[in-house]
């Protein structure tokens, strides 16, 4: 009886640079698990690392500073692994027993500067140039996608706001993701993200454990925005309408200054991809996938009615001893 071929064994791999130094080959026997969180539209992502400890290497020789320059990949040996960027020690723990020395990390570029709350007013300016100019301060980039941000101000402030927490602010009111991947301020719109082709399709058969919820609650069939023309002397009301499957009754009235329509539009277009995006929500979680990153789209197949294209709005990537790589998302159904 002919022998049937056998299959490659993949094999879990990171590669972890400690103050430009790959340090891989030197901590591997320790490591007993090492994470990376990536988000669509938080602040940043973030890396755990736990040593085995034992001999107090790194409770003492070894002991991190903080603010030490940590970067990371993550996937399998021999493959392209995926990038997760560069990070900051911003917390060490020690738990036991046994001895176990933890490295909590966030993006180096989210510095107590950075998350300082300022007063600003900015005049004349786009979204796109405000981030321009707060990444300047910084040495920052500003990538966008699609590459132009079109919402323009007259006038804009910002009142006793971080620098971040602003640039998130404008991004959501007006239909962006923000986020700060490495050196870079990243905008990206959602009308693009959800009409973006799926990377791959997951199949139930592939997946370890799974939760979905299908829910109407806090989701509306309508957004209106009214805003007051100073030409005509009049309050205009911008609106925009949500998916077919959200309470139809249900209106979203959003008080919030516009100095023109396309603000005002823009503000009403963005509340209801919100919503939407709330109507089914769920997580997977299955072997760990370099594709599988916040922002991406994915097919979704062999839940009946839970199929569909669903945007990926968190993932953790995880390797550890006891399970090798696996790999944990949050998703909202677009289609």
């Amino acid at each position: 009886m002919p022998s049937l071929p056998s299959m490659p064994v993949r094999s879990p791999g990171w590669t972890l640079i400690y103050s430009g130094i790959d340090i891989t080959s030197a901590v591997s026997p320790m490591i007993t698990r090492i994470s990376y969180r990536d988000y669509l539209s938080e602040l940043s992502g973030e890396i755990d690392i736990e040593v085995e400890d034992h001999n107090q290497q790194w409770q003492s020789s070894w002991y991190p500073t903080l603010g030490d320059e940590v970067s990371l990949s993550i996937g399998y040996a021999g493959e392209s692994m995926l990038p997760c960027g560069d990070f900051q020690v911003d917390q060490v723990e020690l738990n036991g027993p046994p001895d176990r020395f933890m490295l909590r990390c966030l993006a180096a570029f989210i510095t107590p500067a950075l998350r300082t709350a300022n007063s600003v007013g900015y005049e004349g300016q786009t979204l796109l140039g405000i981030a321009q100019t707060i990444g300047a301060k910084y040495g920052l980039s500003t990538v966008s996608a699609p590459a132009g941000i079109d919402v323009a101000f007259q006038r804009i402030t910002q009142k006793r706001e971080s620098d971040v927490a602003f640039l998130k602010r404008l991004a959501v009111e007006n239909g962006y993701a923000f986020t700060v991947r490495g050196s870079s301020l990243v905008f990206y719109e959602f009308a693009v993200l959800l009409a973006t082709p799926p990377t791959m399709t997951v199949n139930k058969t592939e997946v370890e454990s799974f939760e979905f919820r299908n829910a109407t609650y806090n989701t509306y069939g309508l957004a209106q925005v009214a805003y007051h023309n100073p030409l005509s002397k009049s309050l205009i009301l911008e609106s925009a309408v949500g998916a077919a499957e959200t309470p139809a009754g249900e209106i979203r009235k959003i008080v919030a200054r516009s100095e023109n329509g396309q603000q005002a539009l823009f503000r009403a277009q963005s509340a209801t991809q919100a919503s939407d995006l709330r109507l089914l929500q769920g997580s997977i979680t299955m072997p760990g996938s370099a594709q599988m990153c916040s922002g991406n789209t994915i097919g979704i197949s062999g839940f009946a009615n839970f199929d569909g294209i669903y945007l990926i709005t968190a993932a953790h990537h995880t390797i550890d001893r006891a399970h090798g790589y696996i790999t944990r998302v949050e998703v909202s159904r677009v289609v």
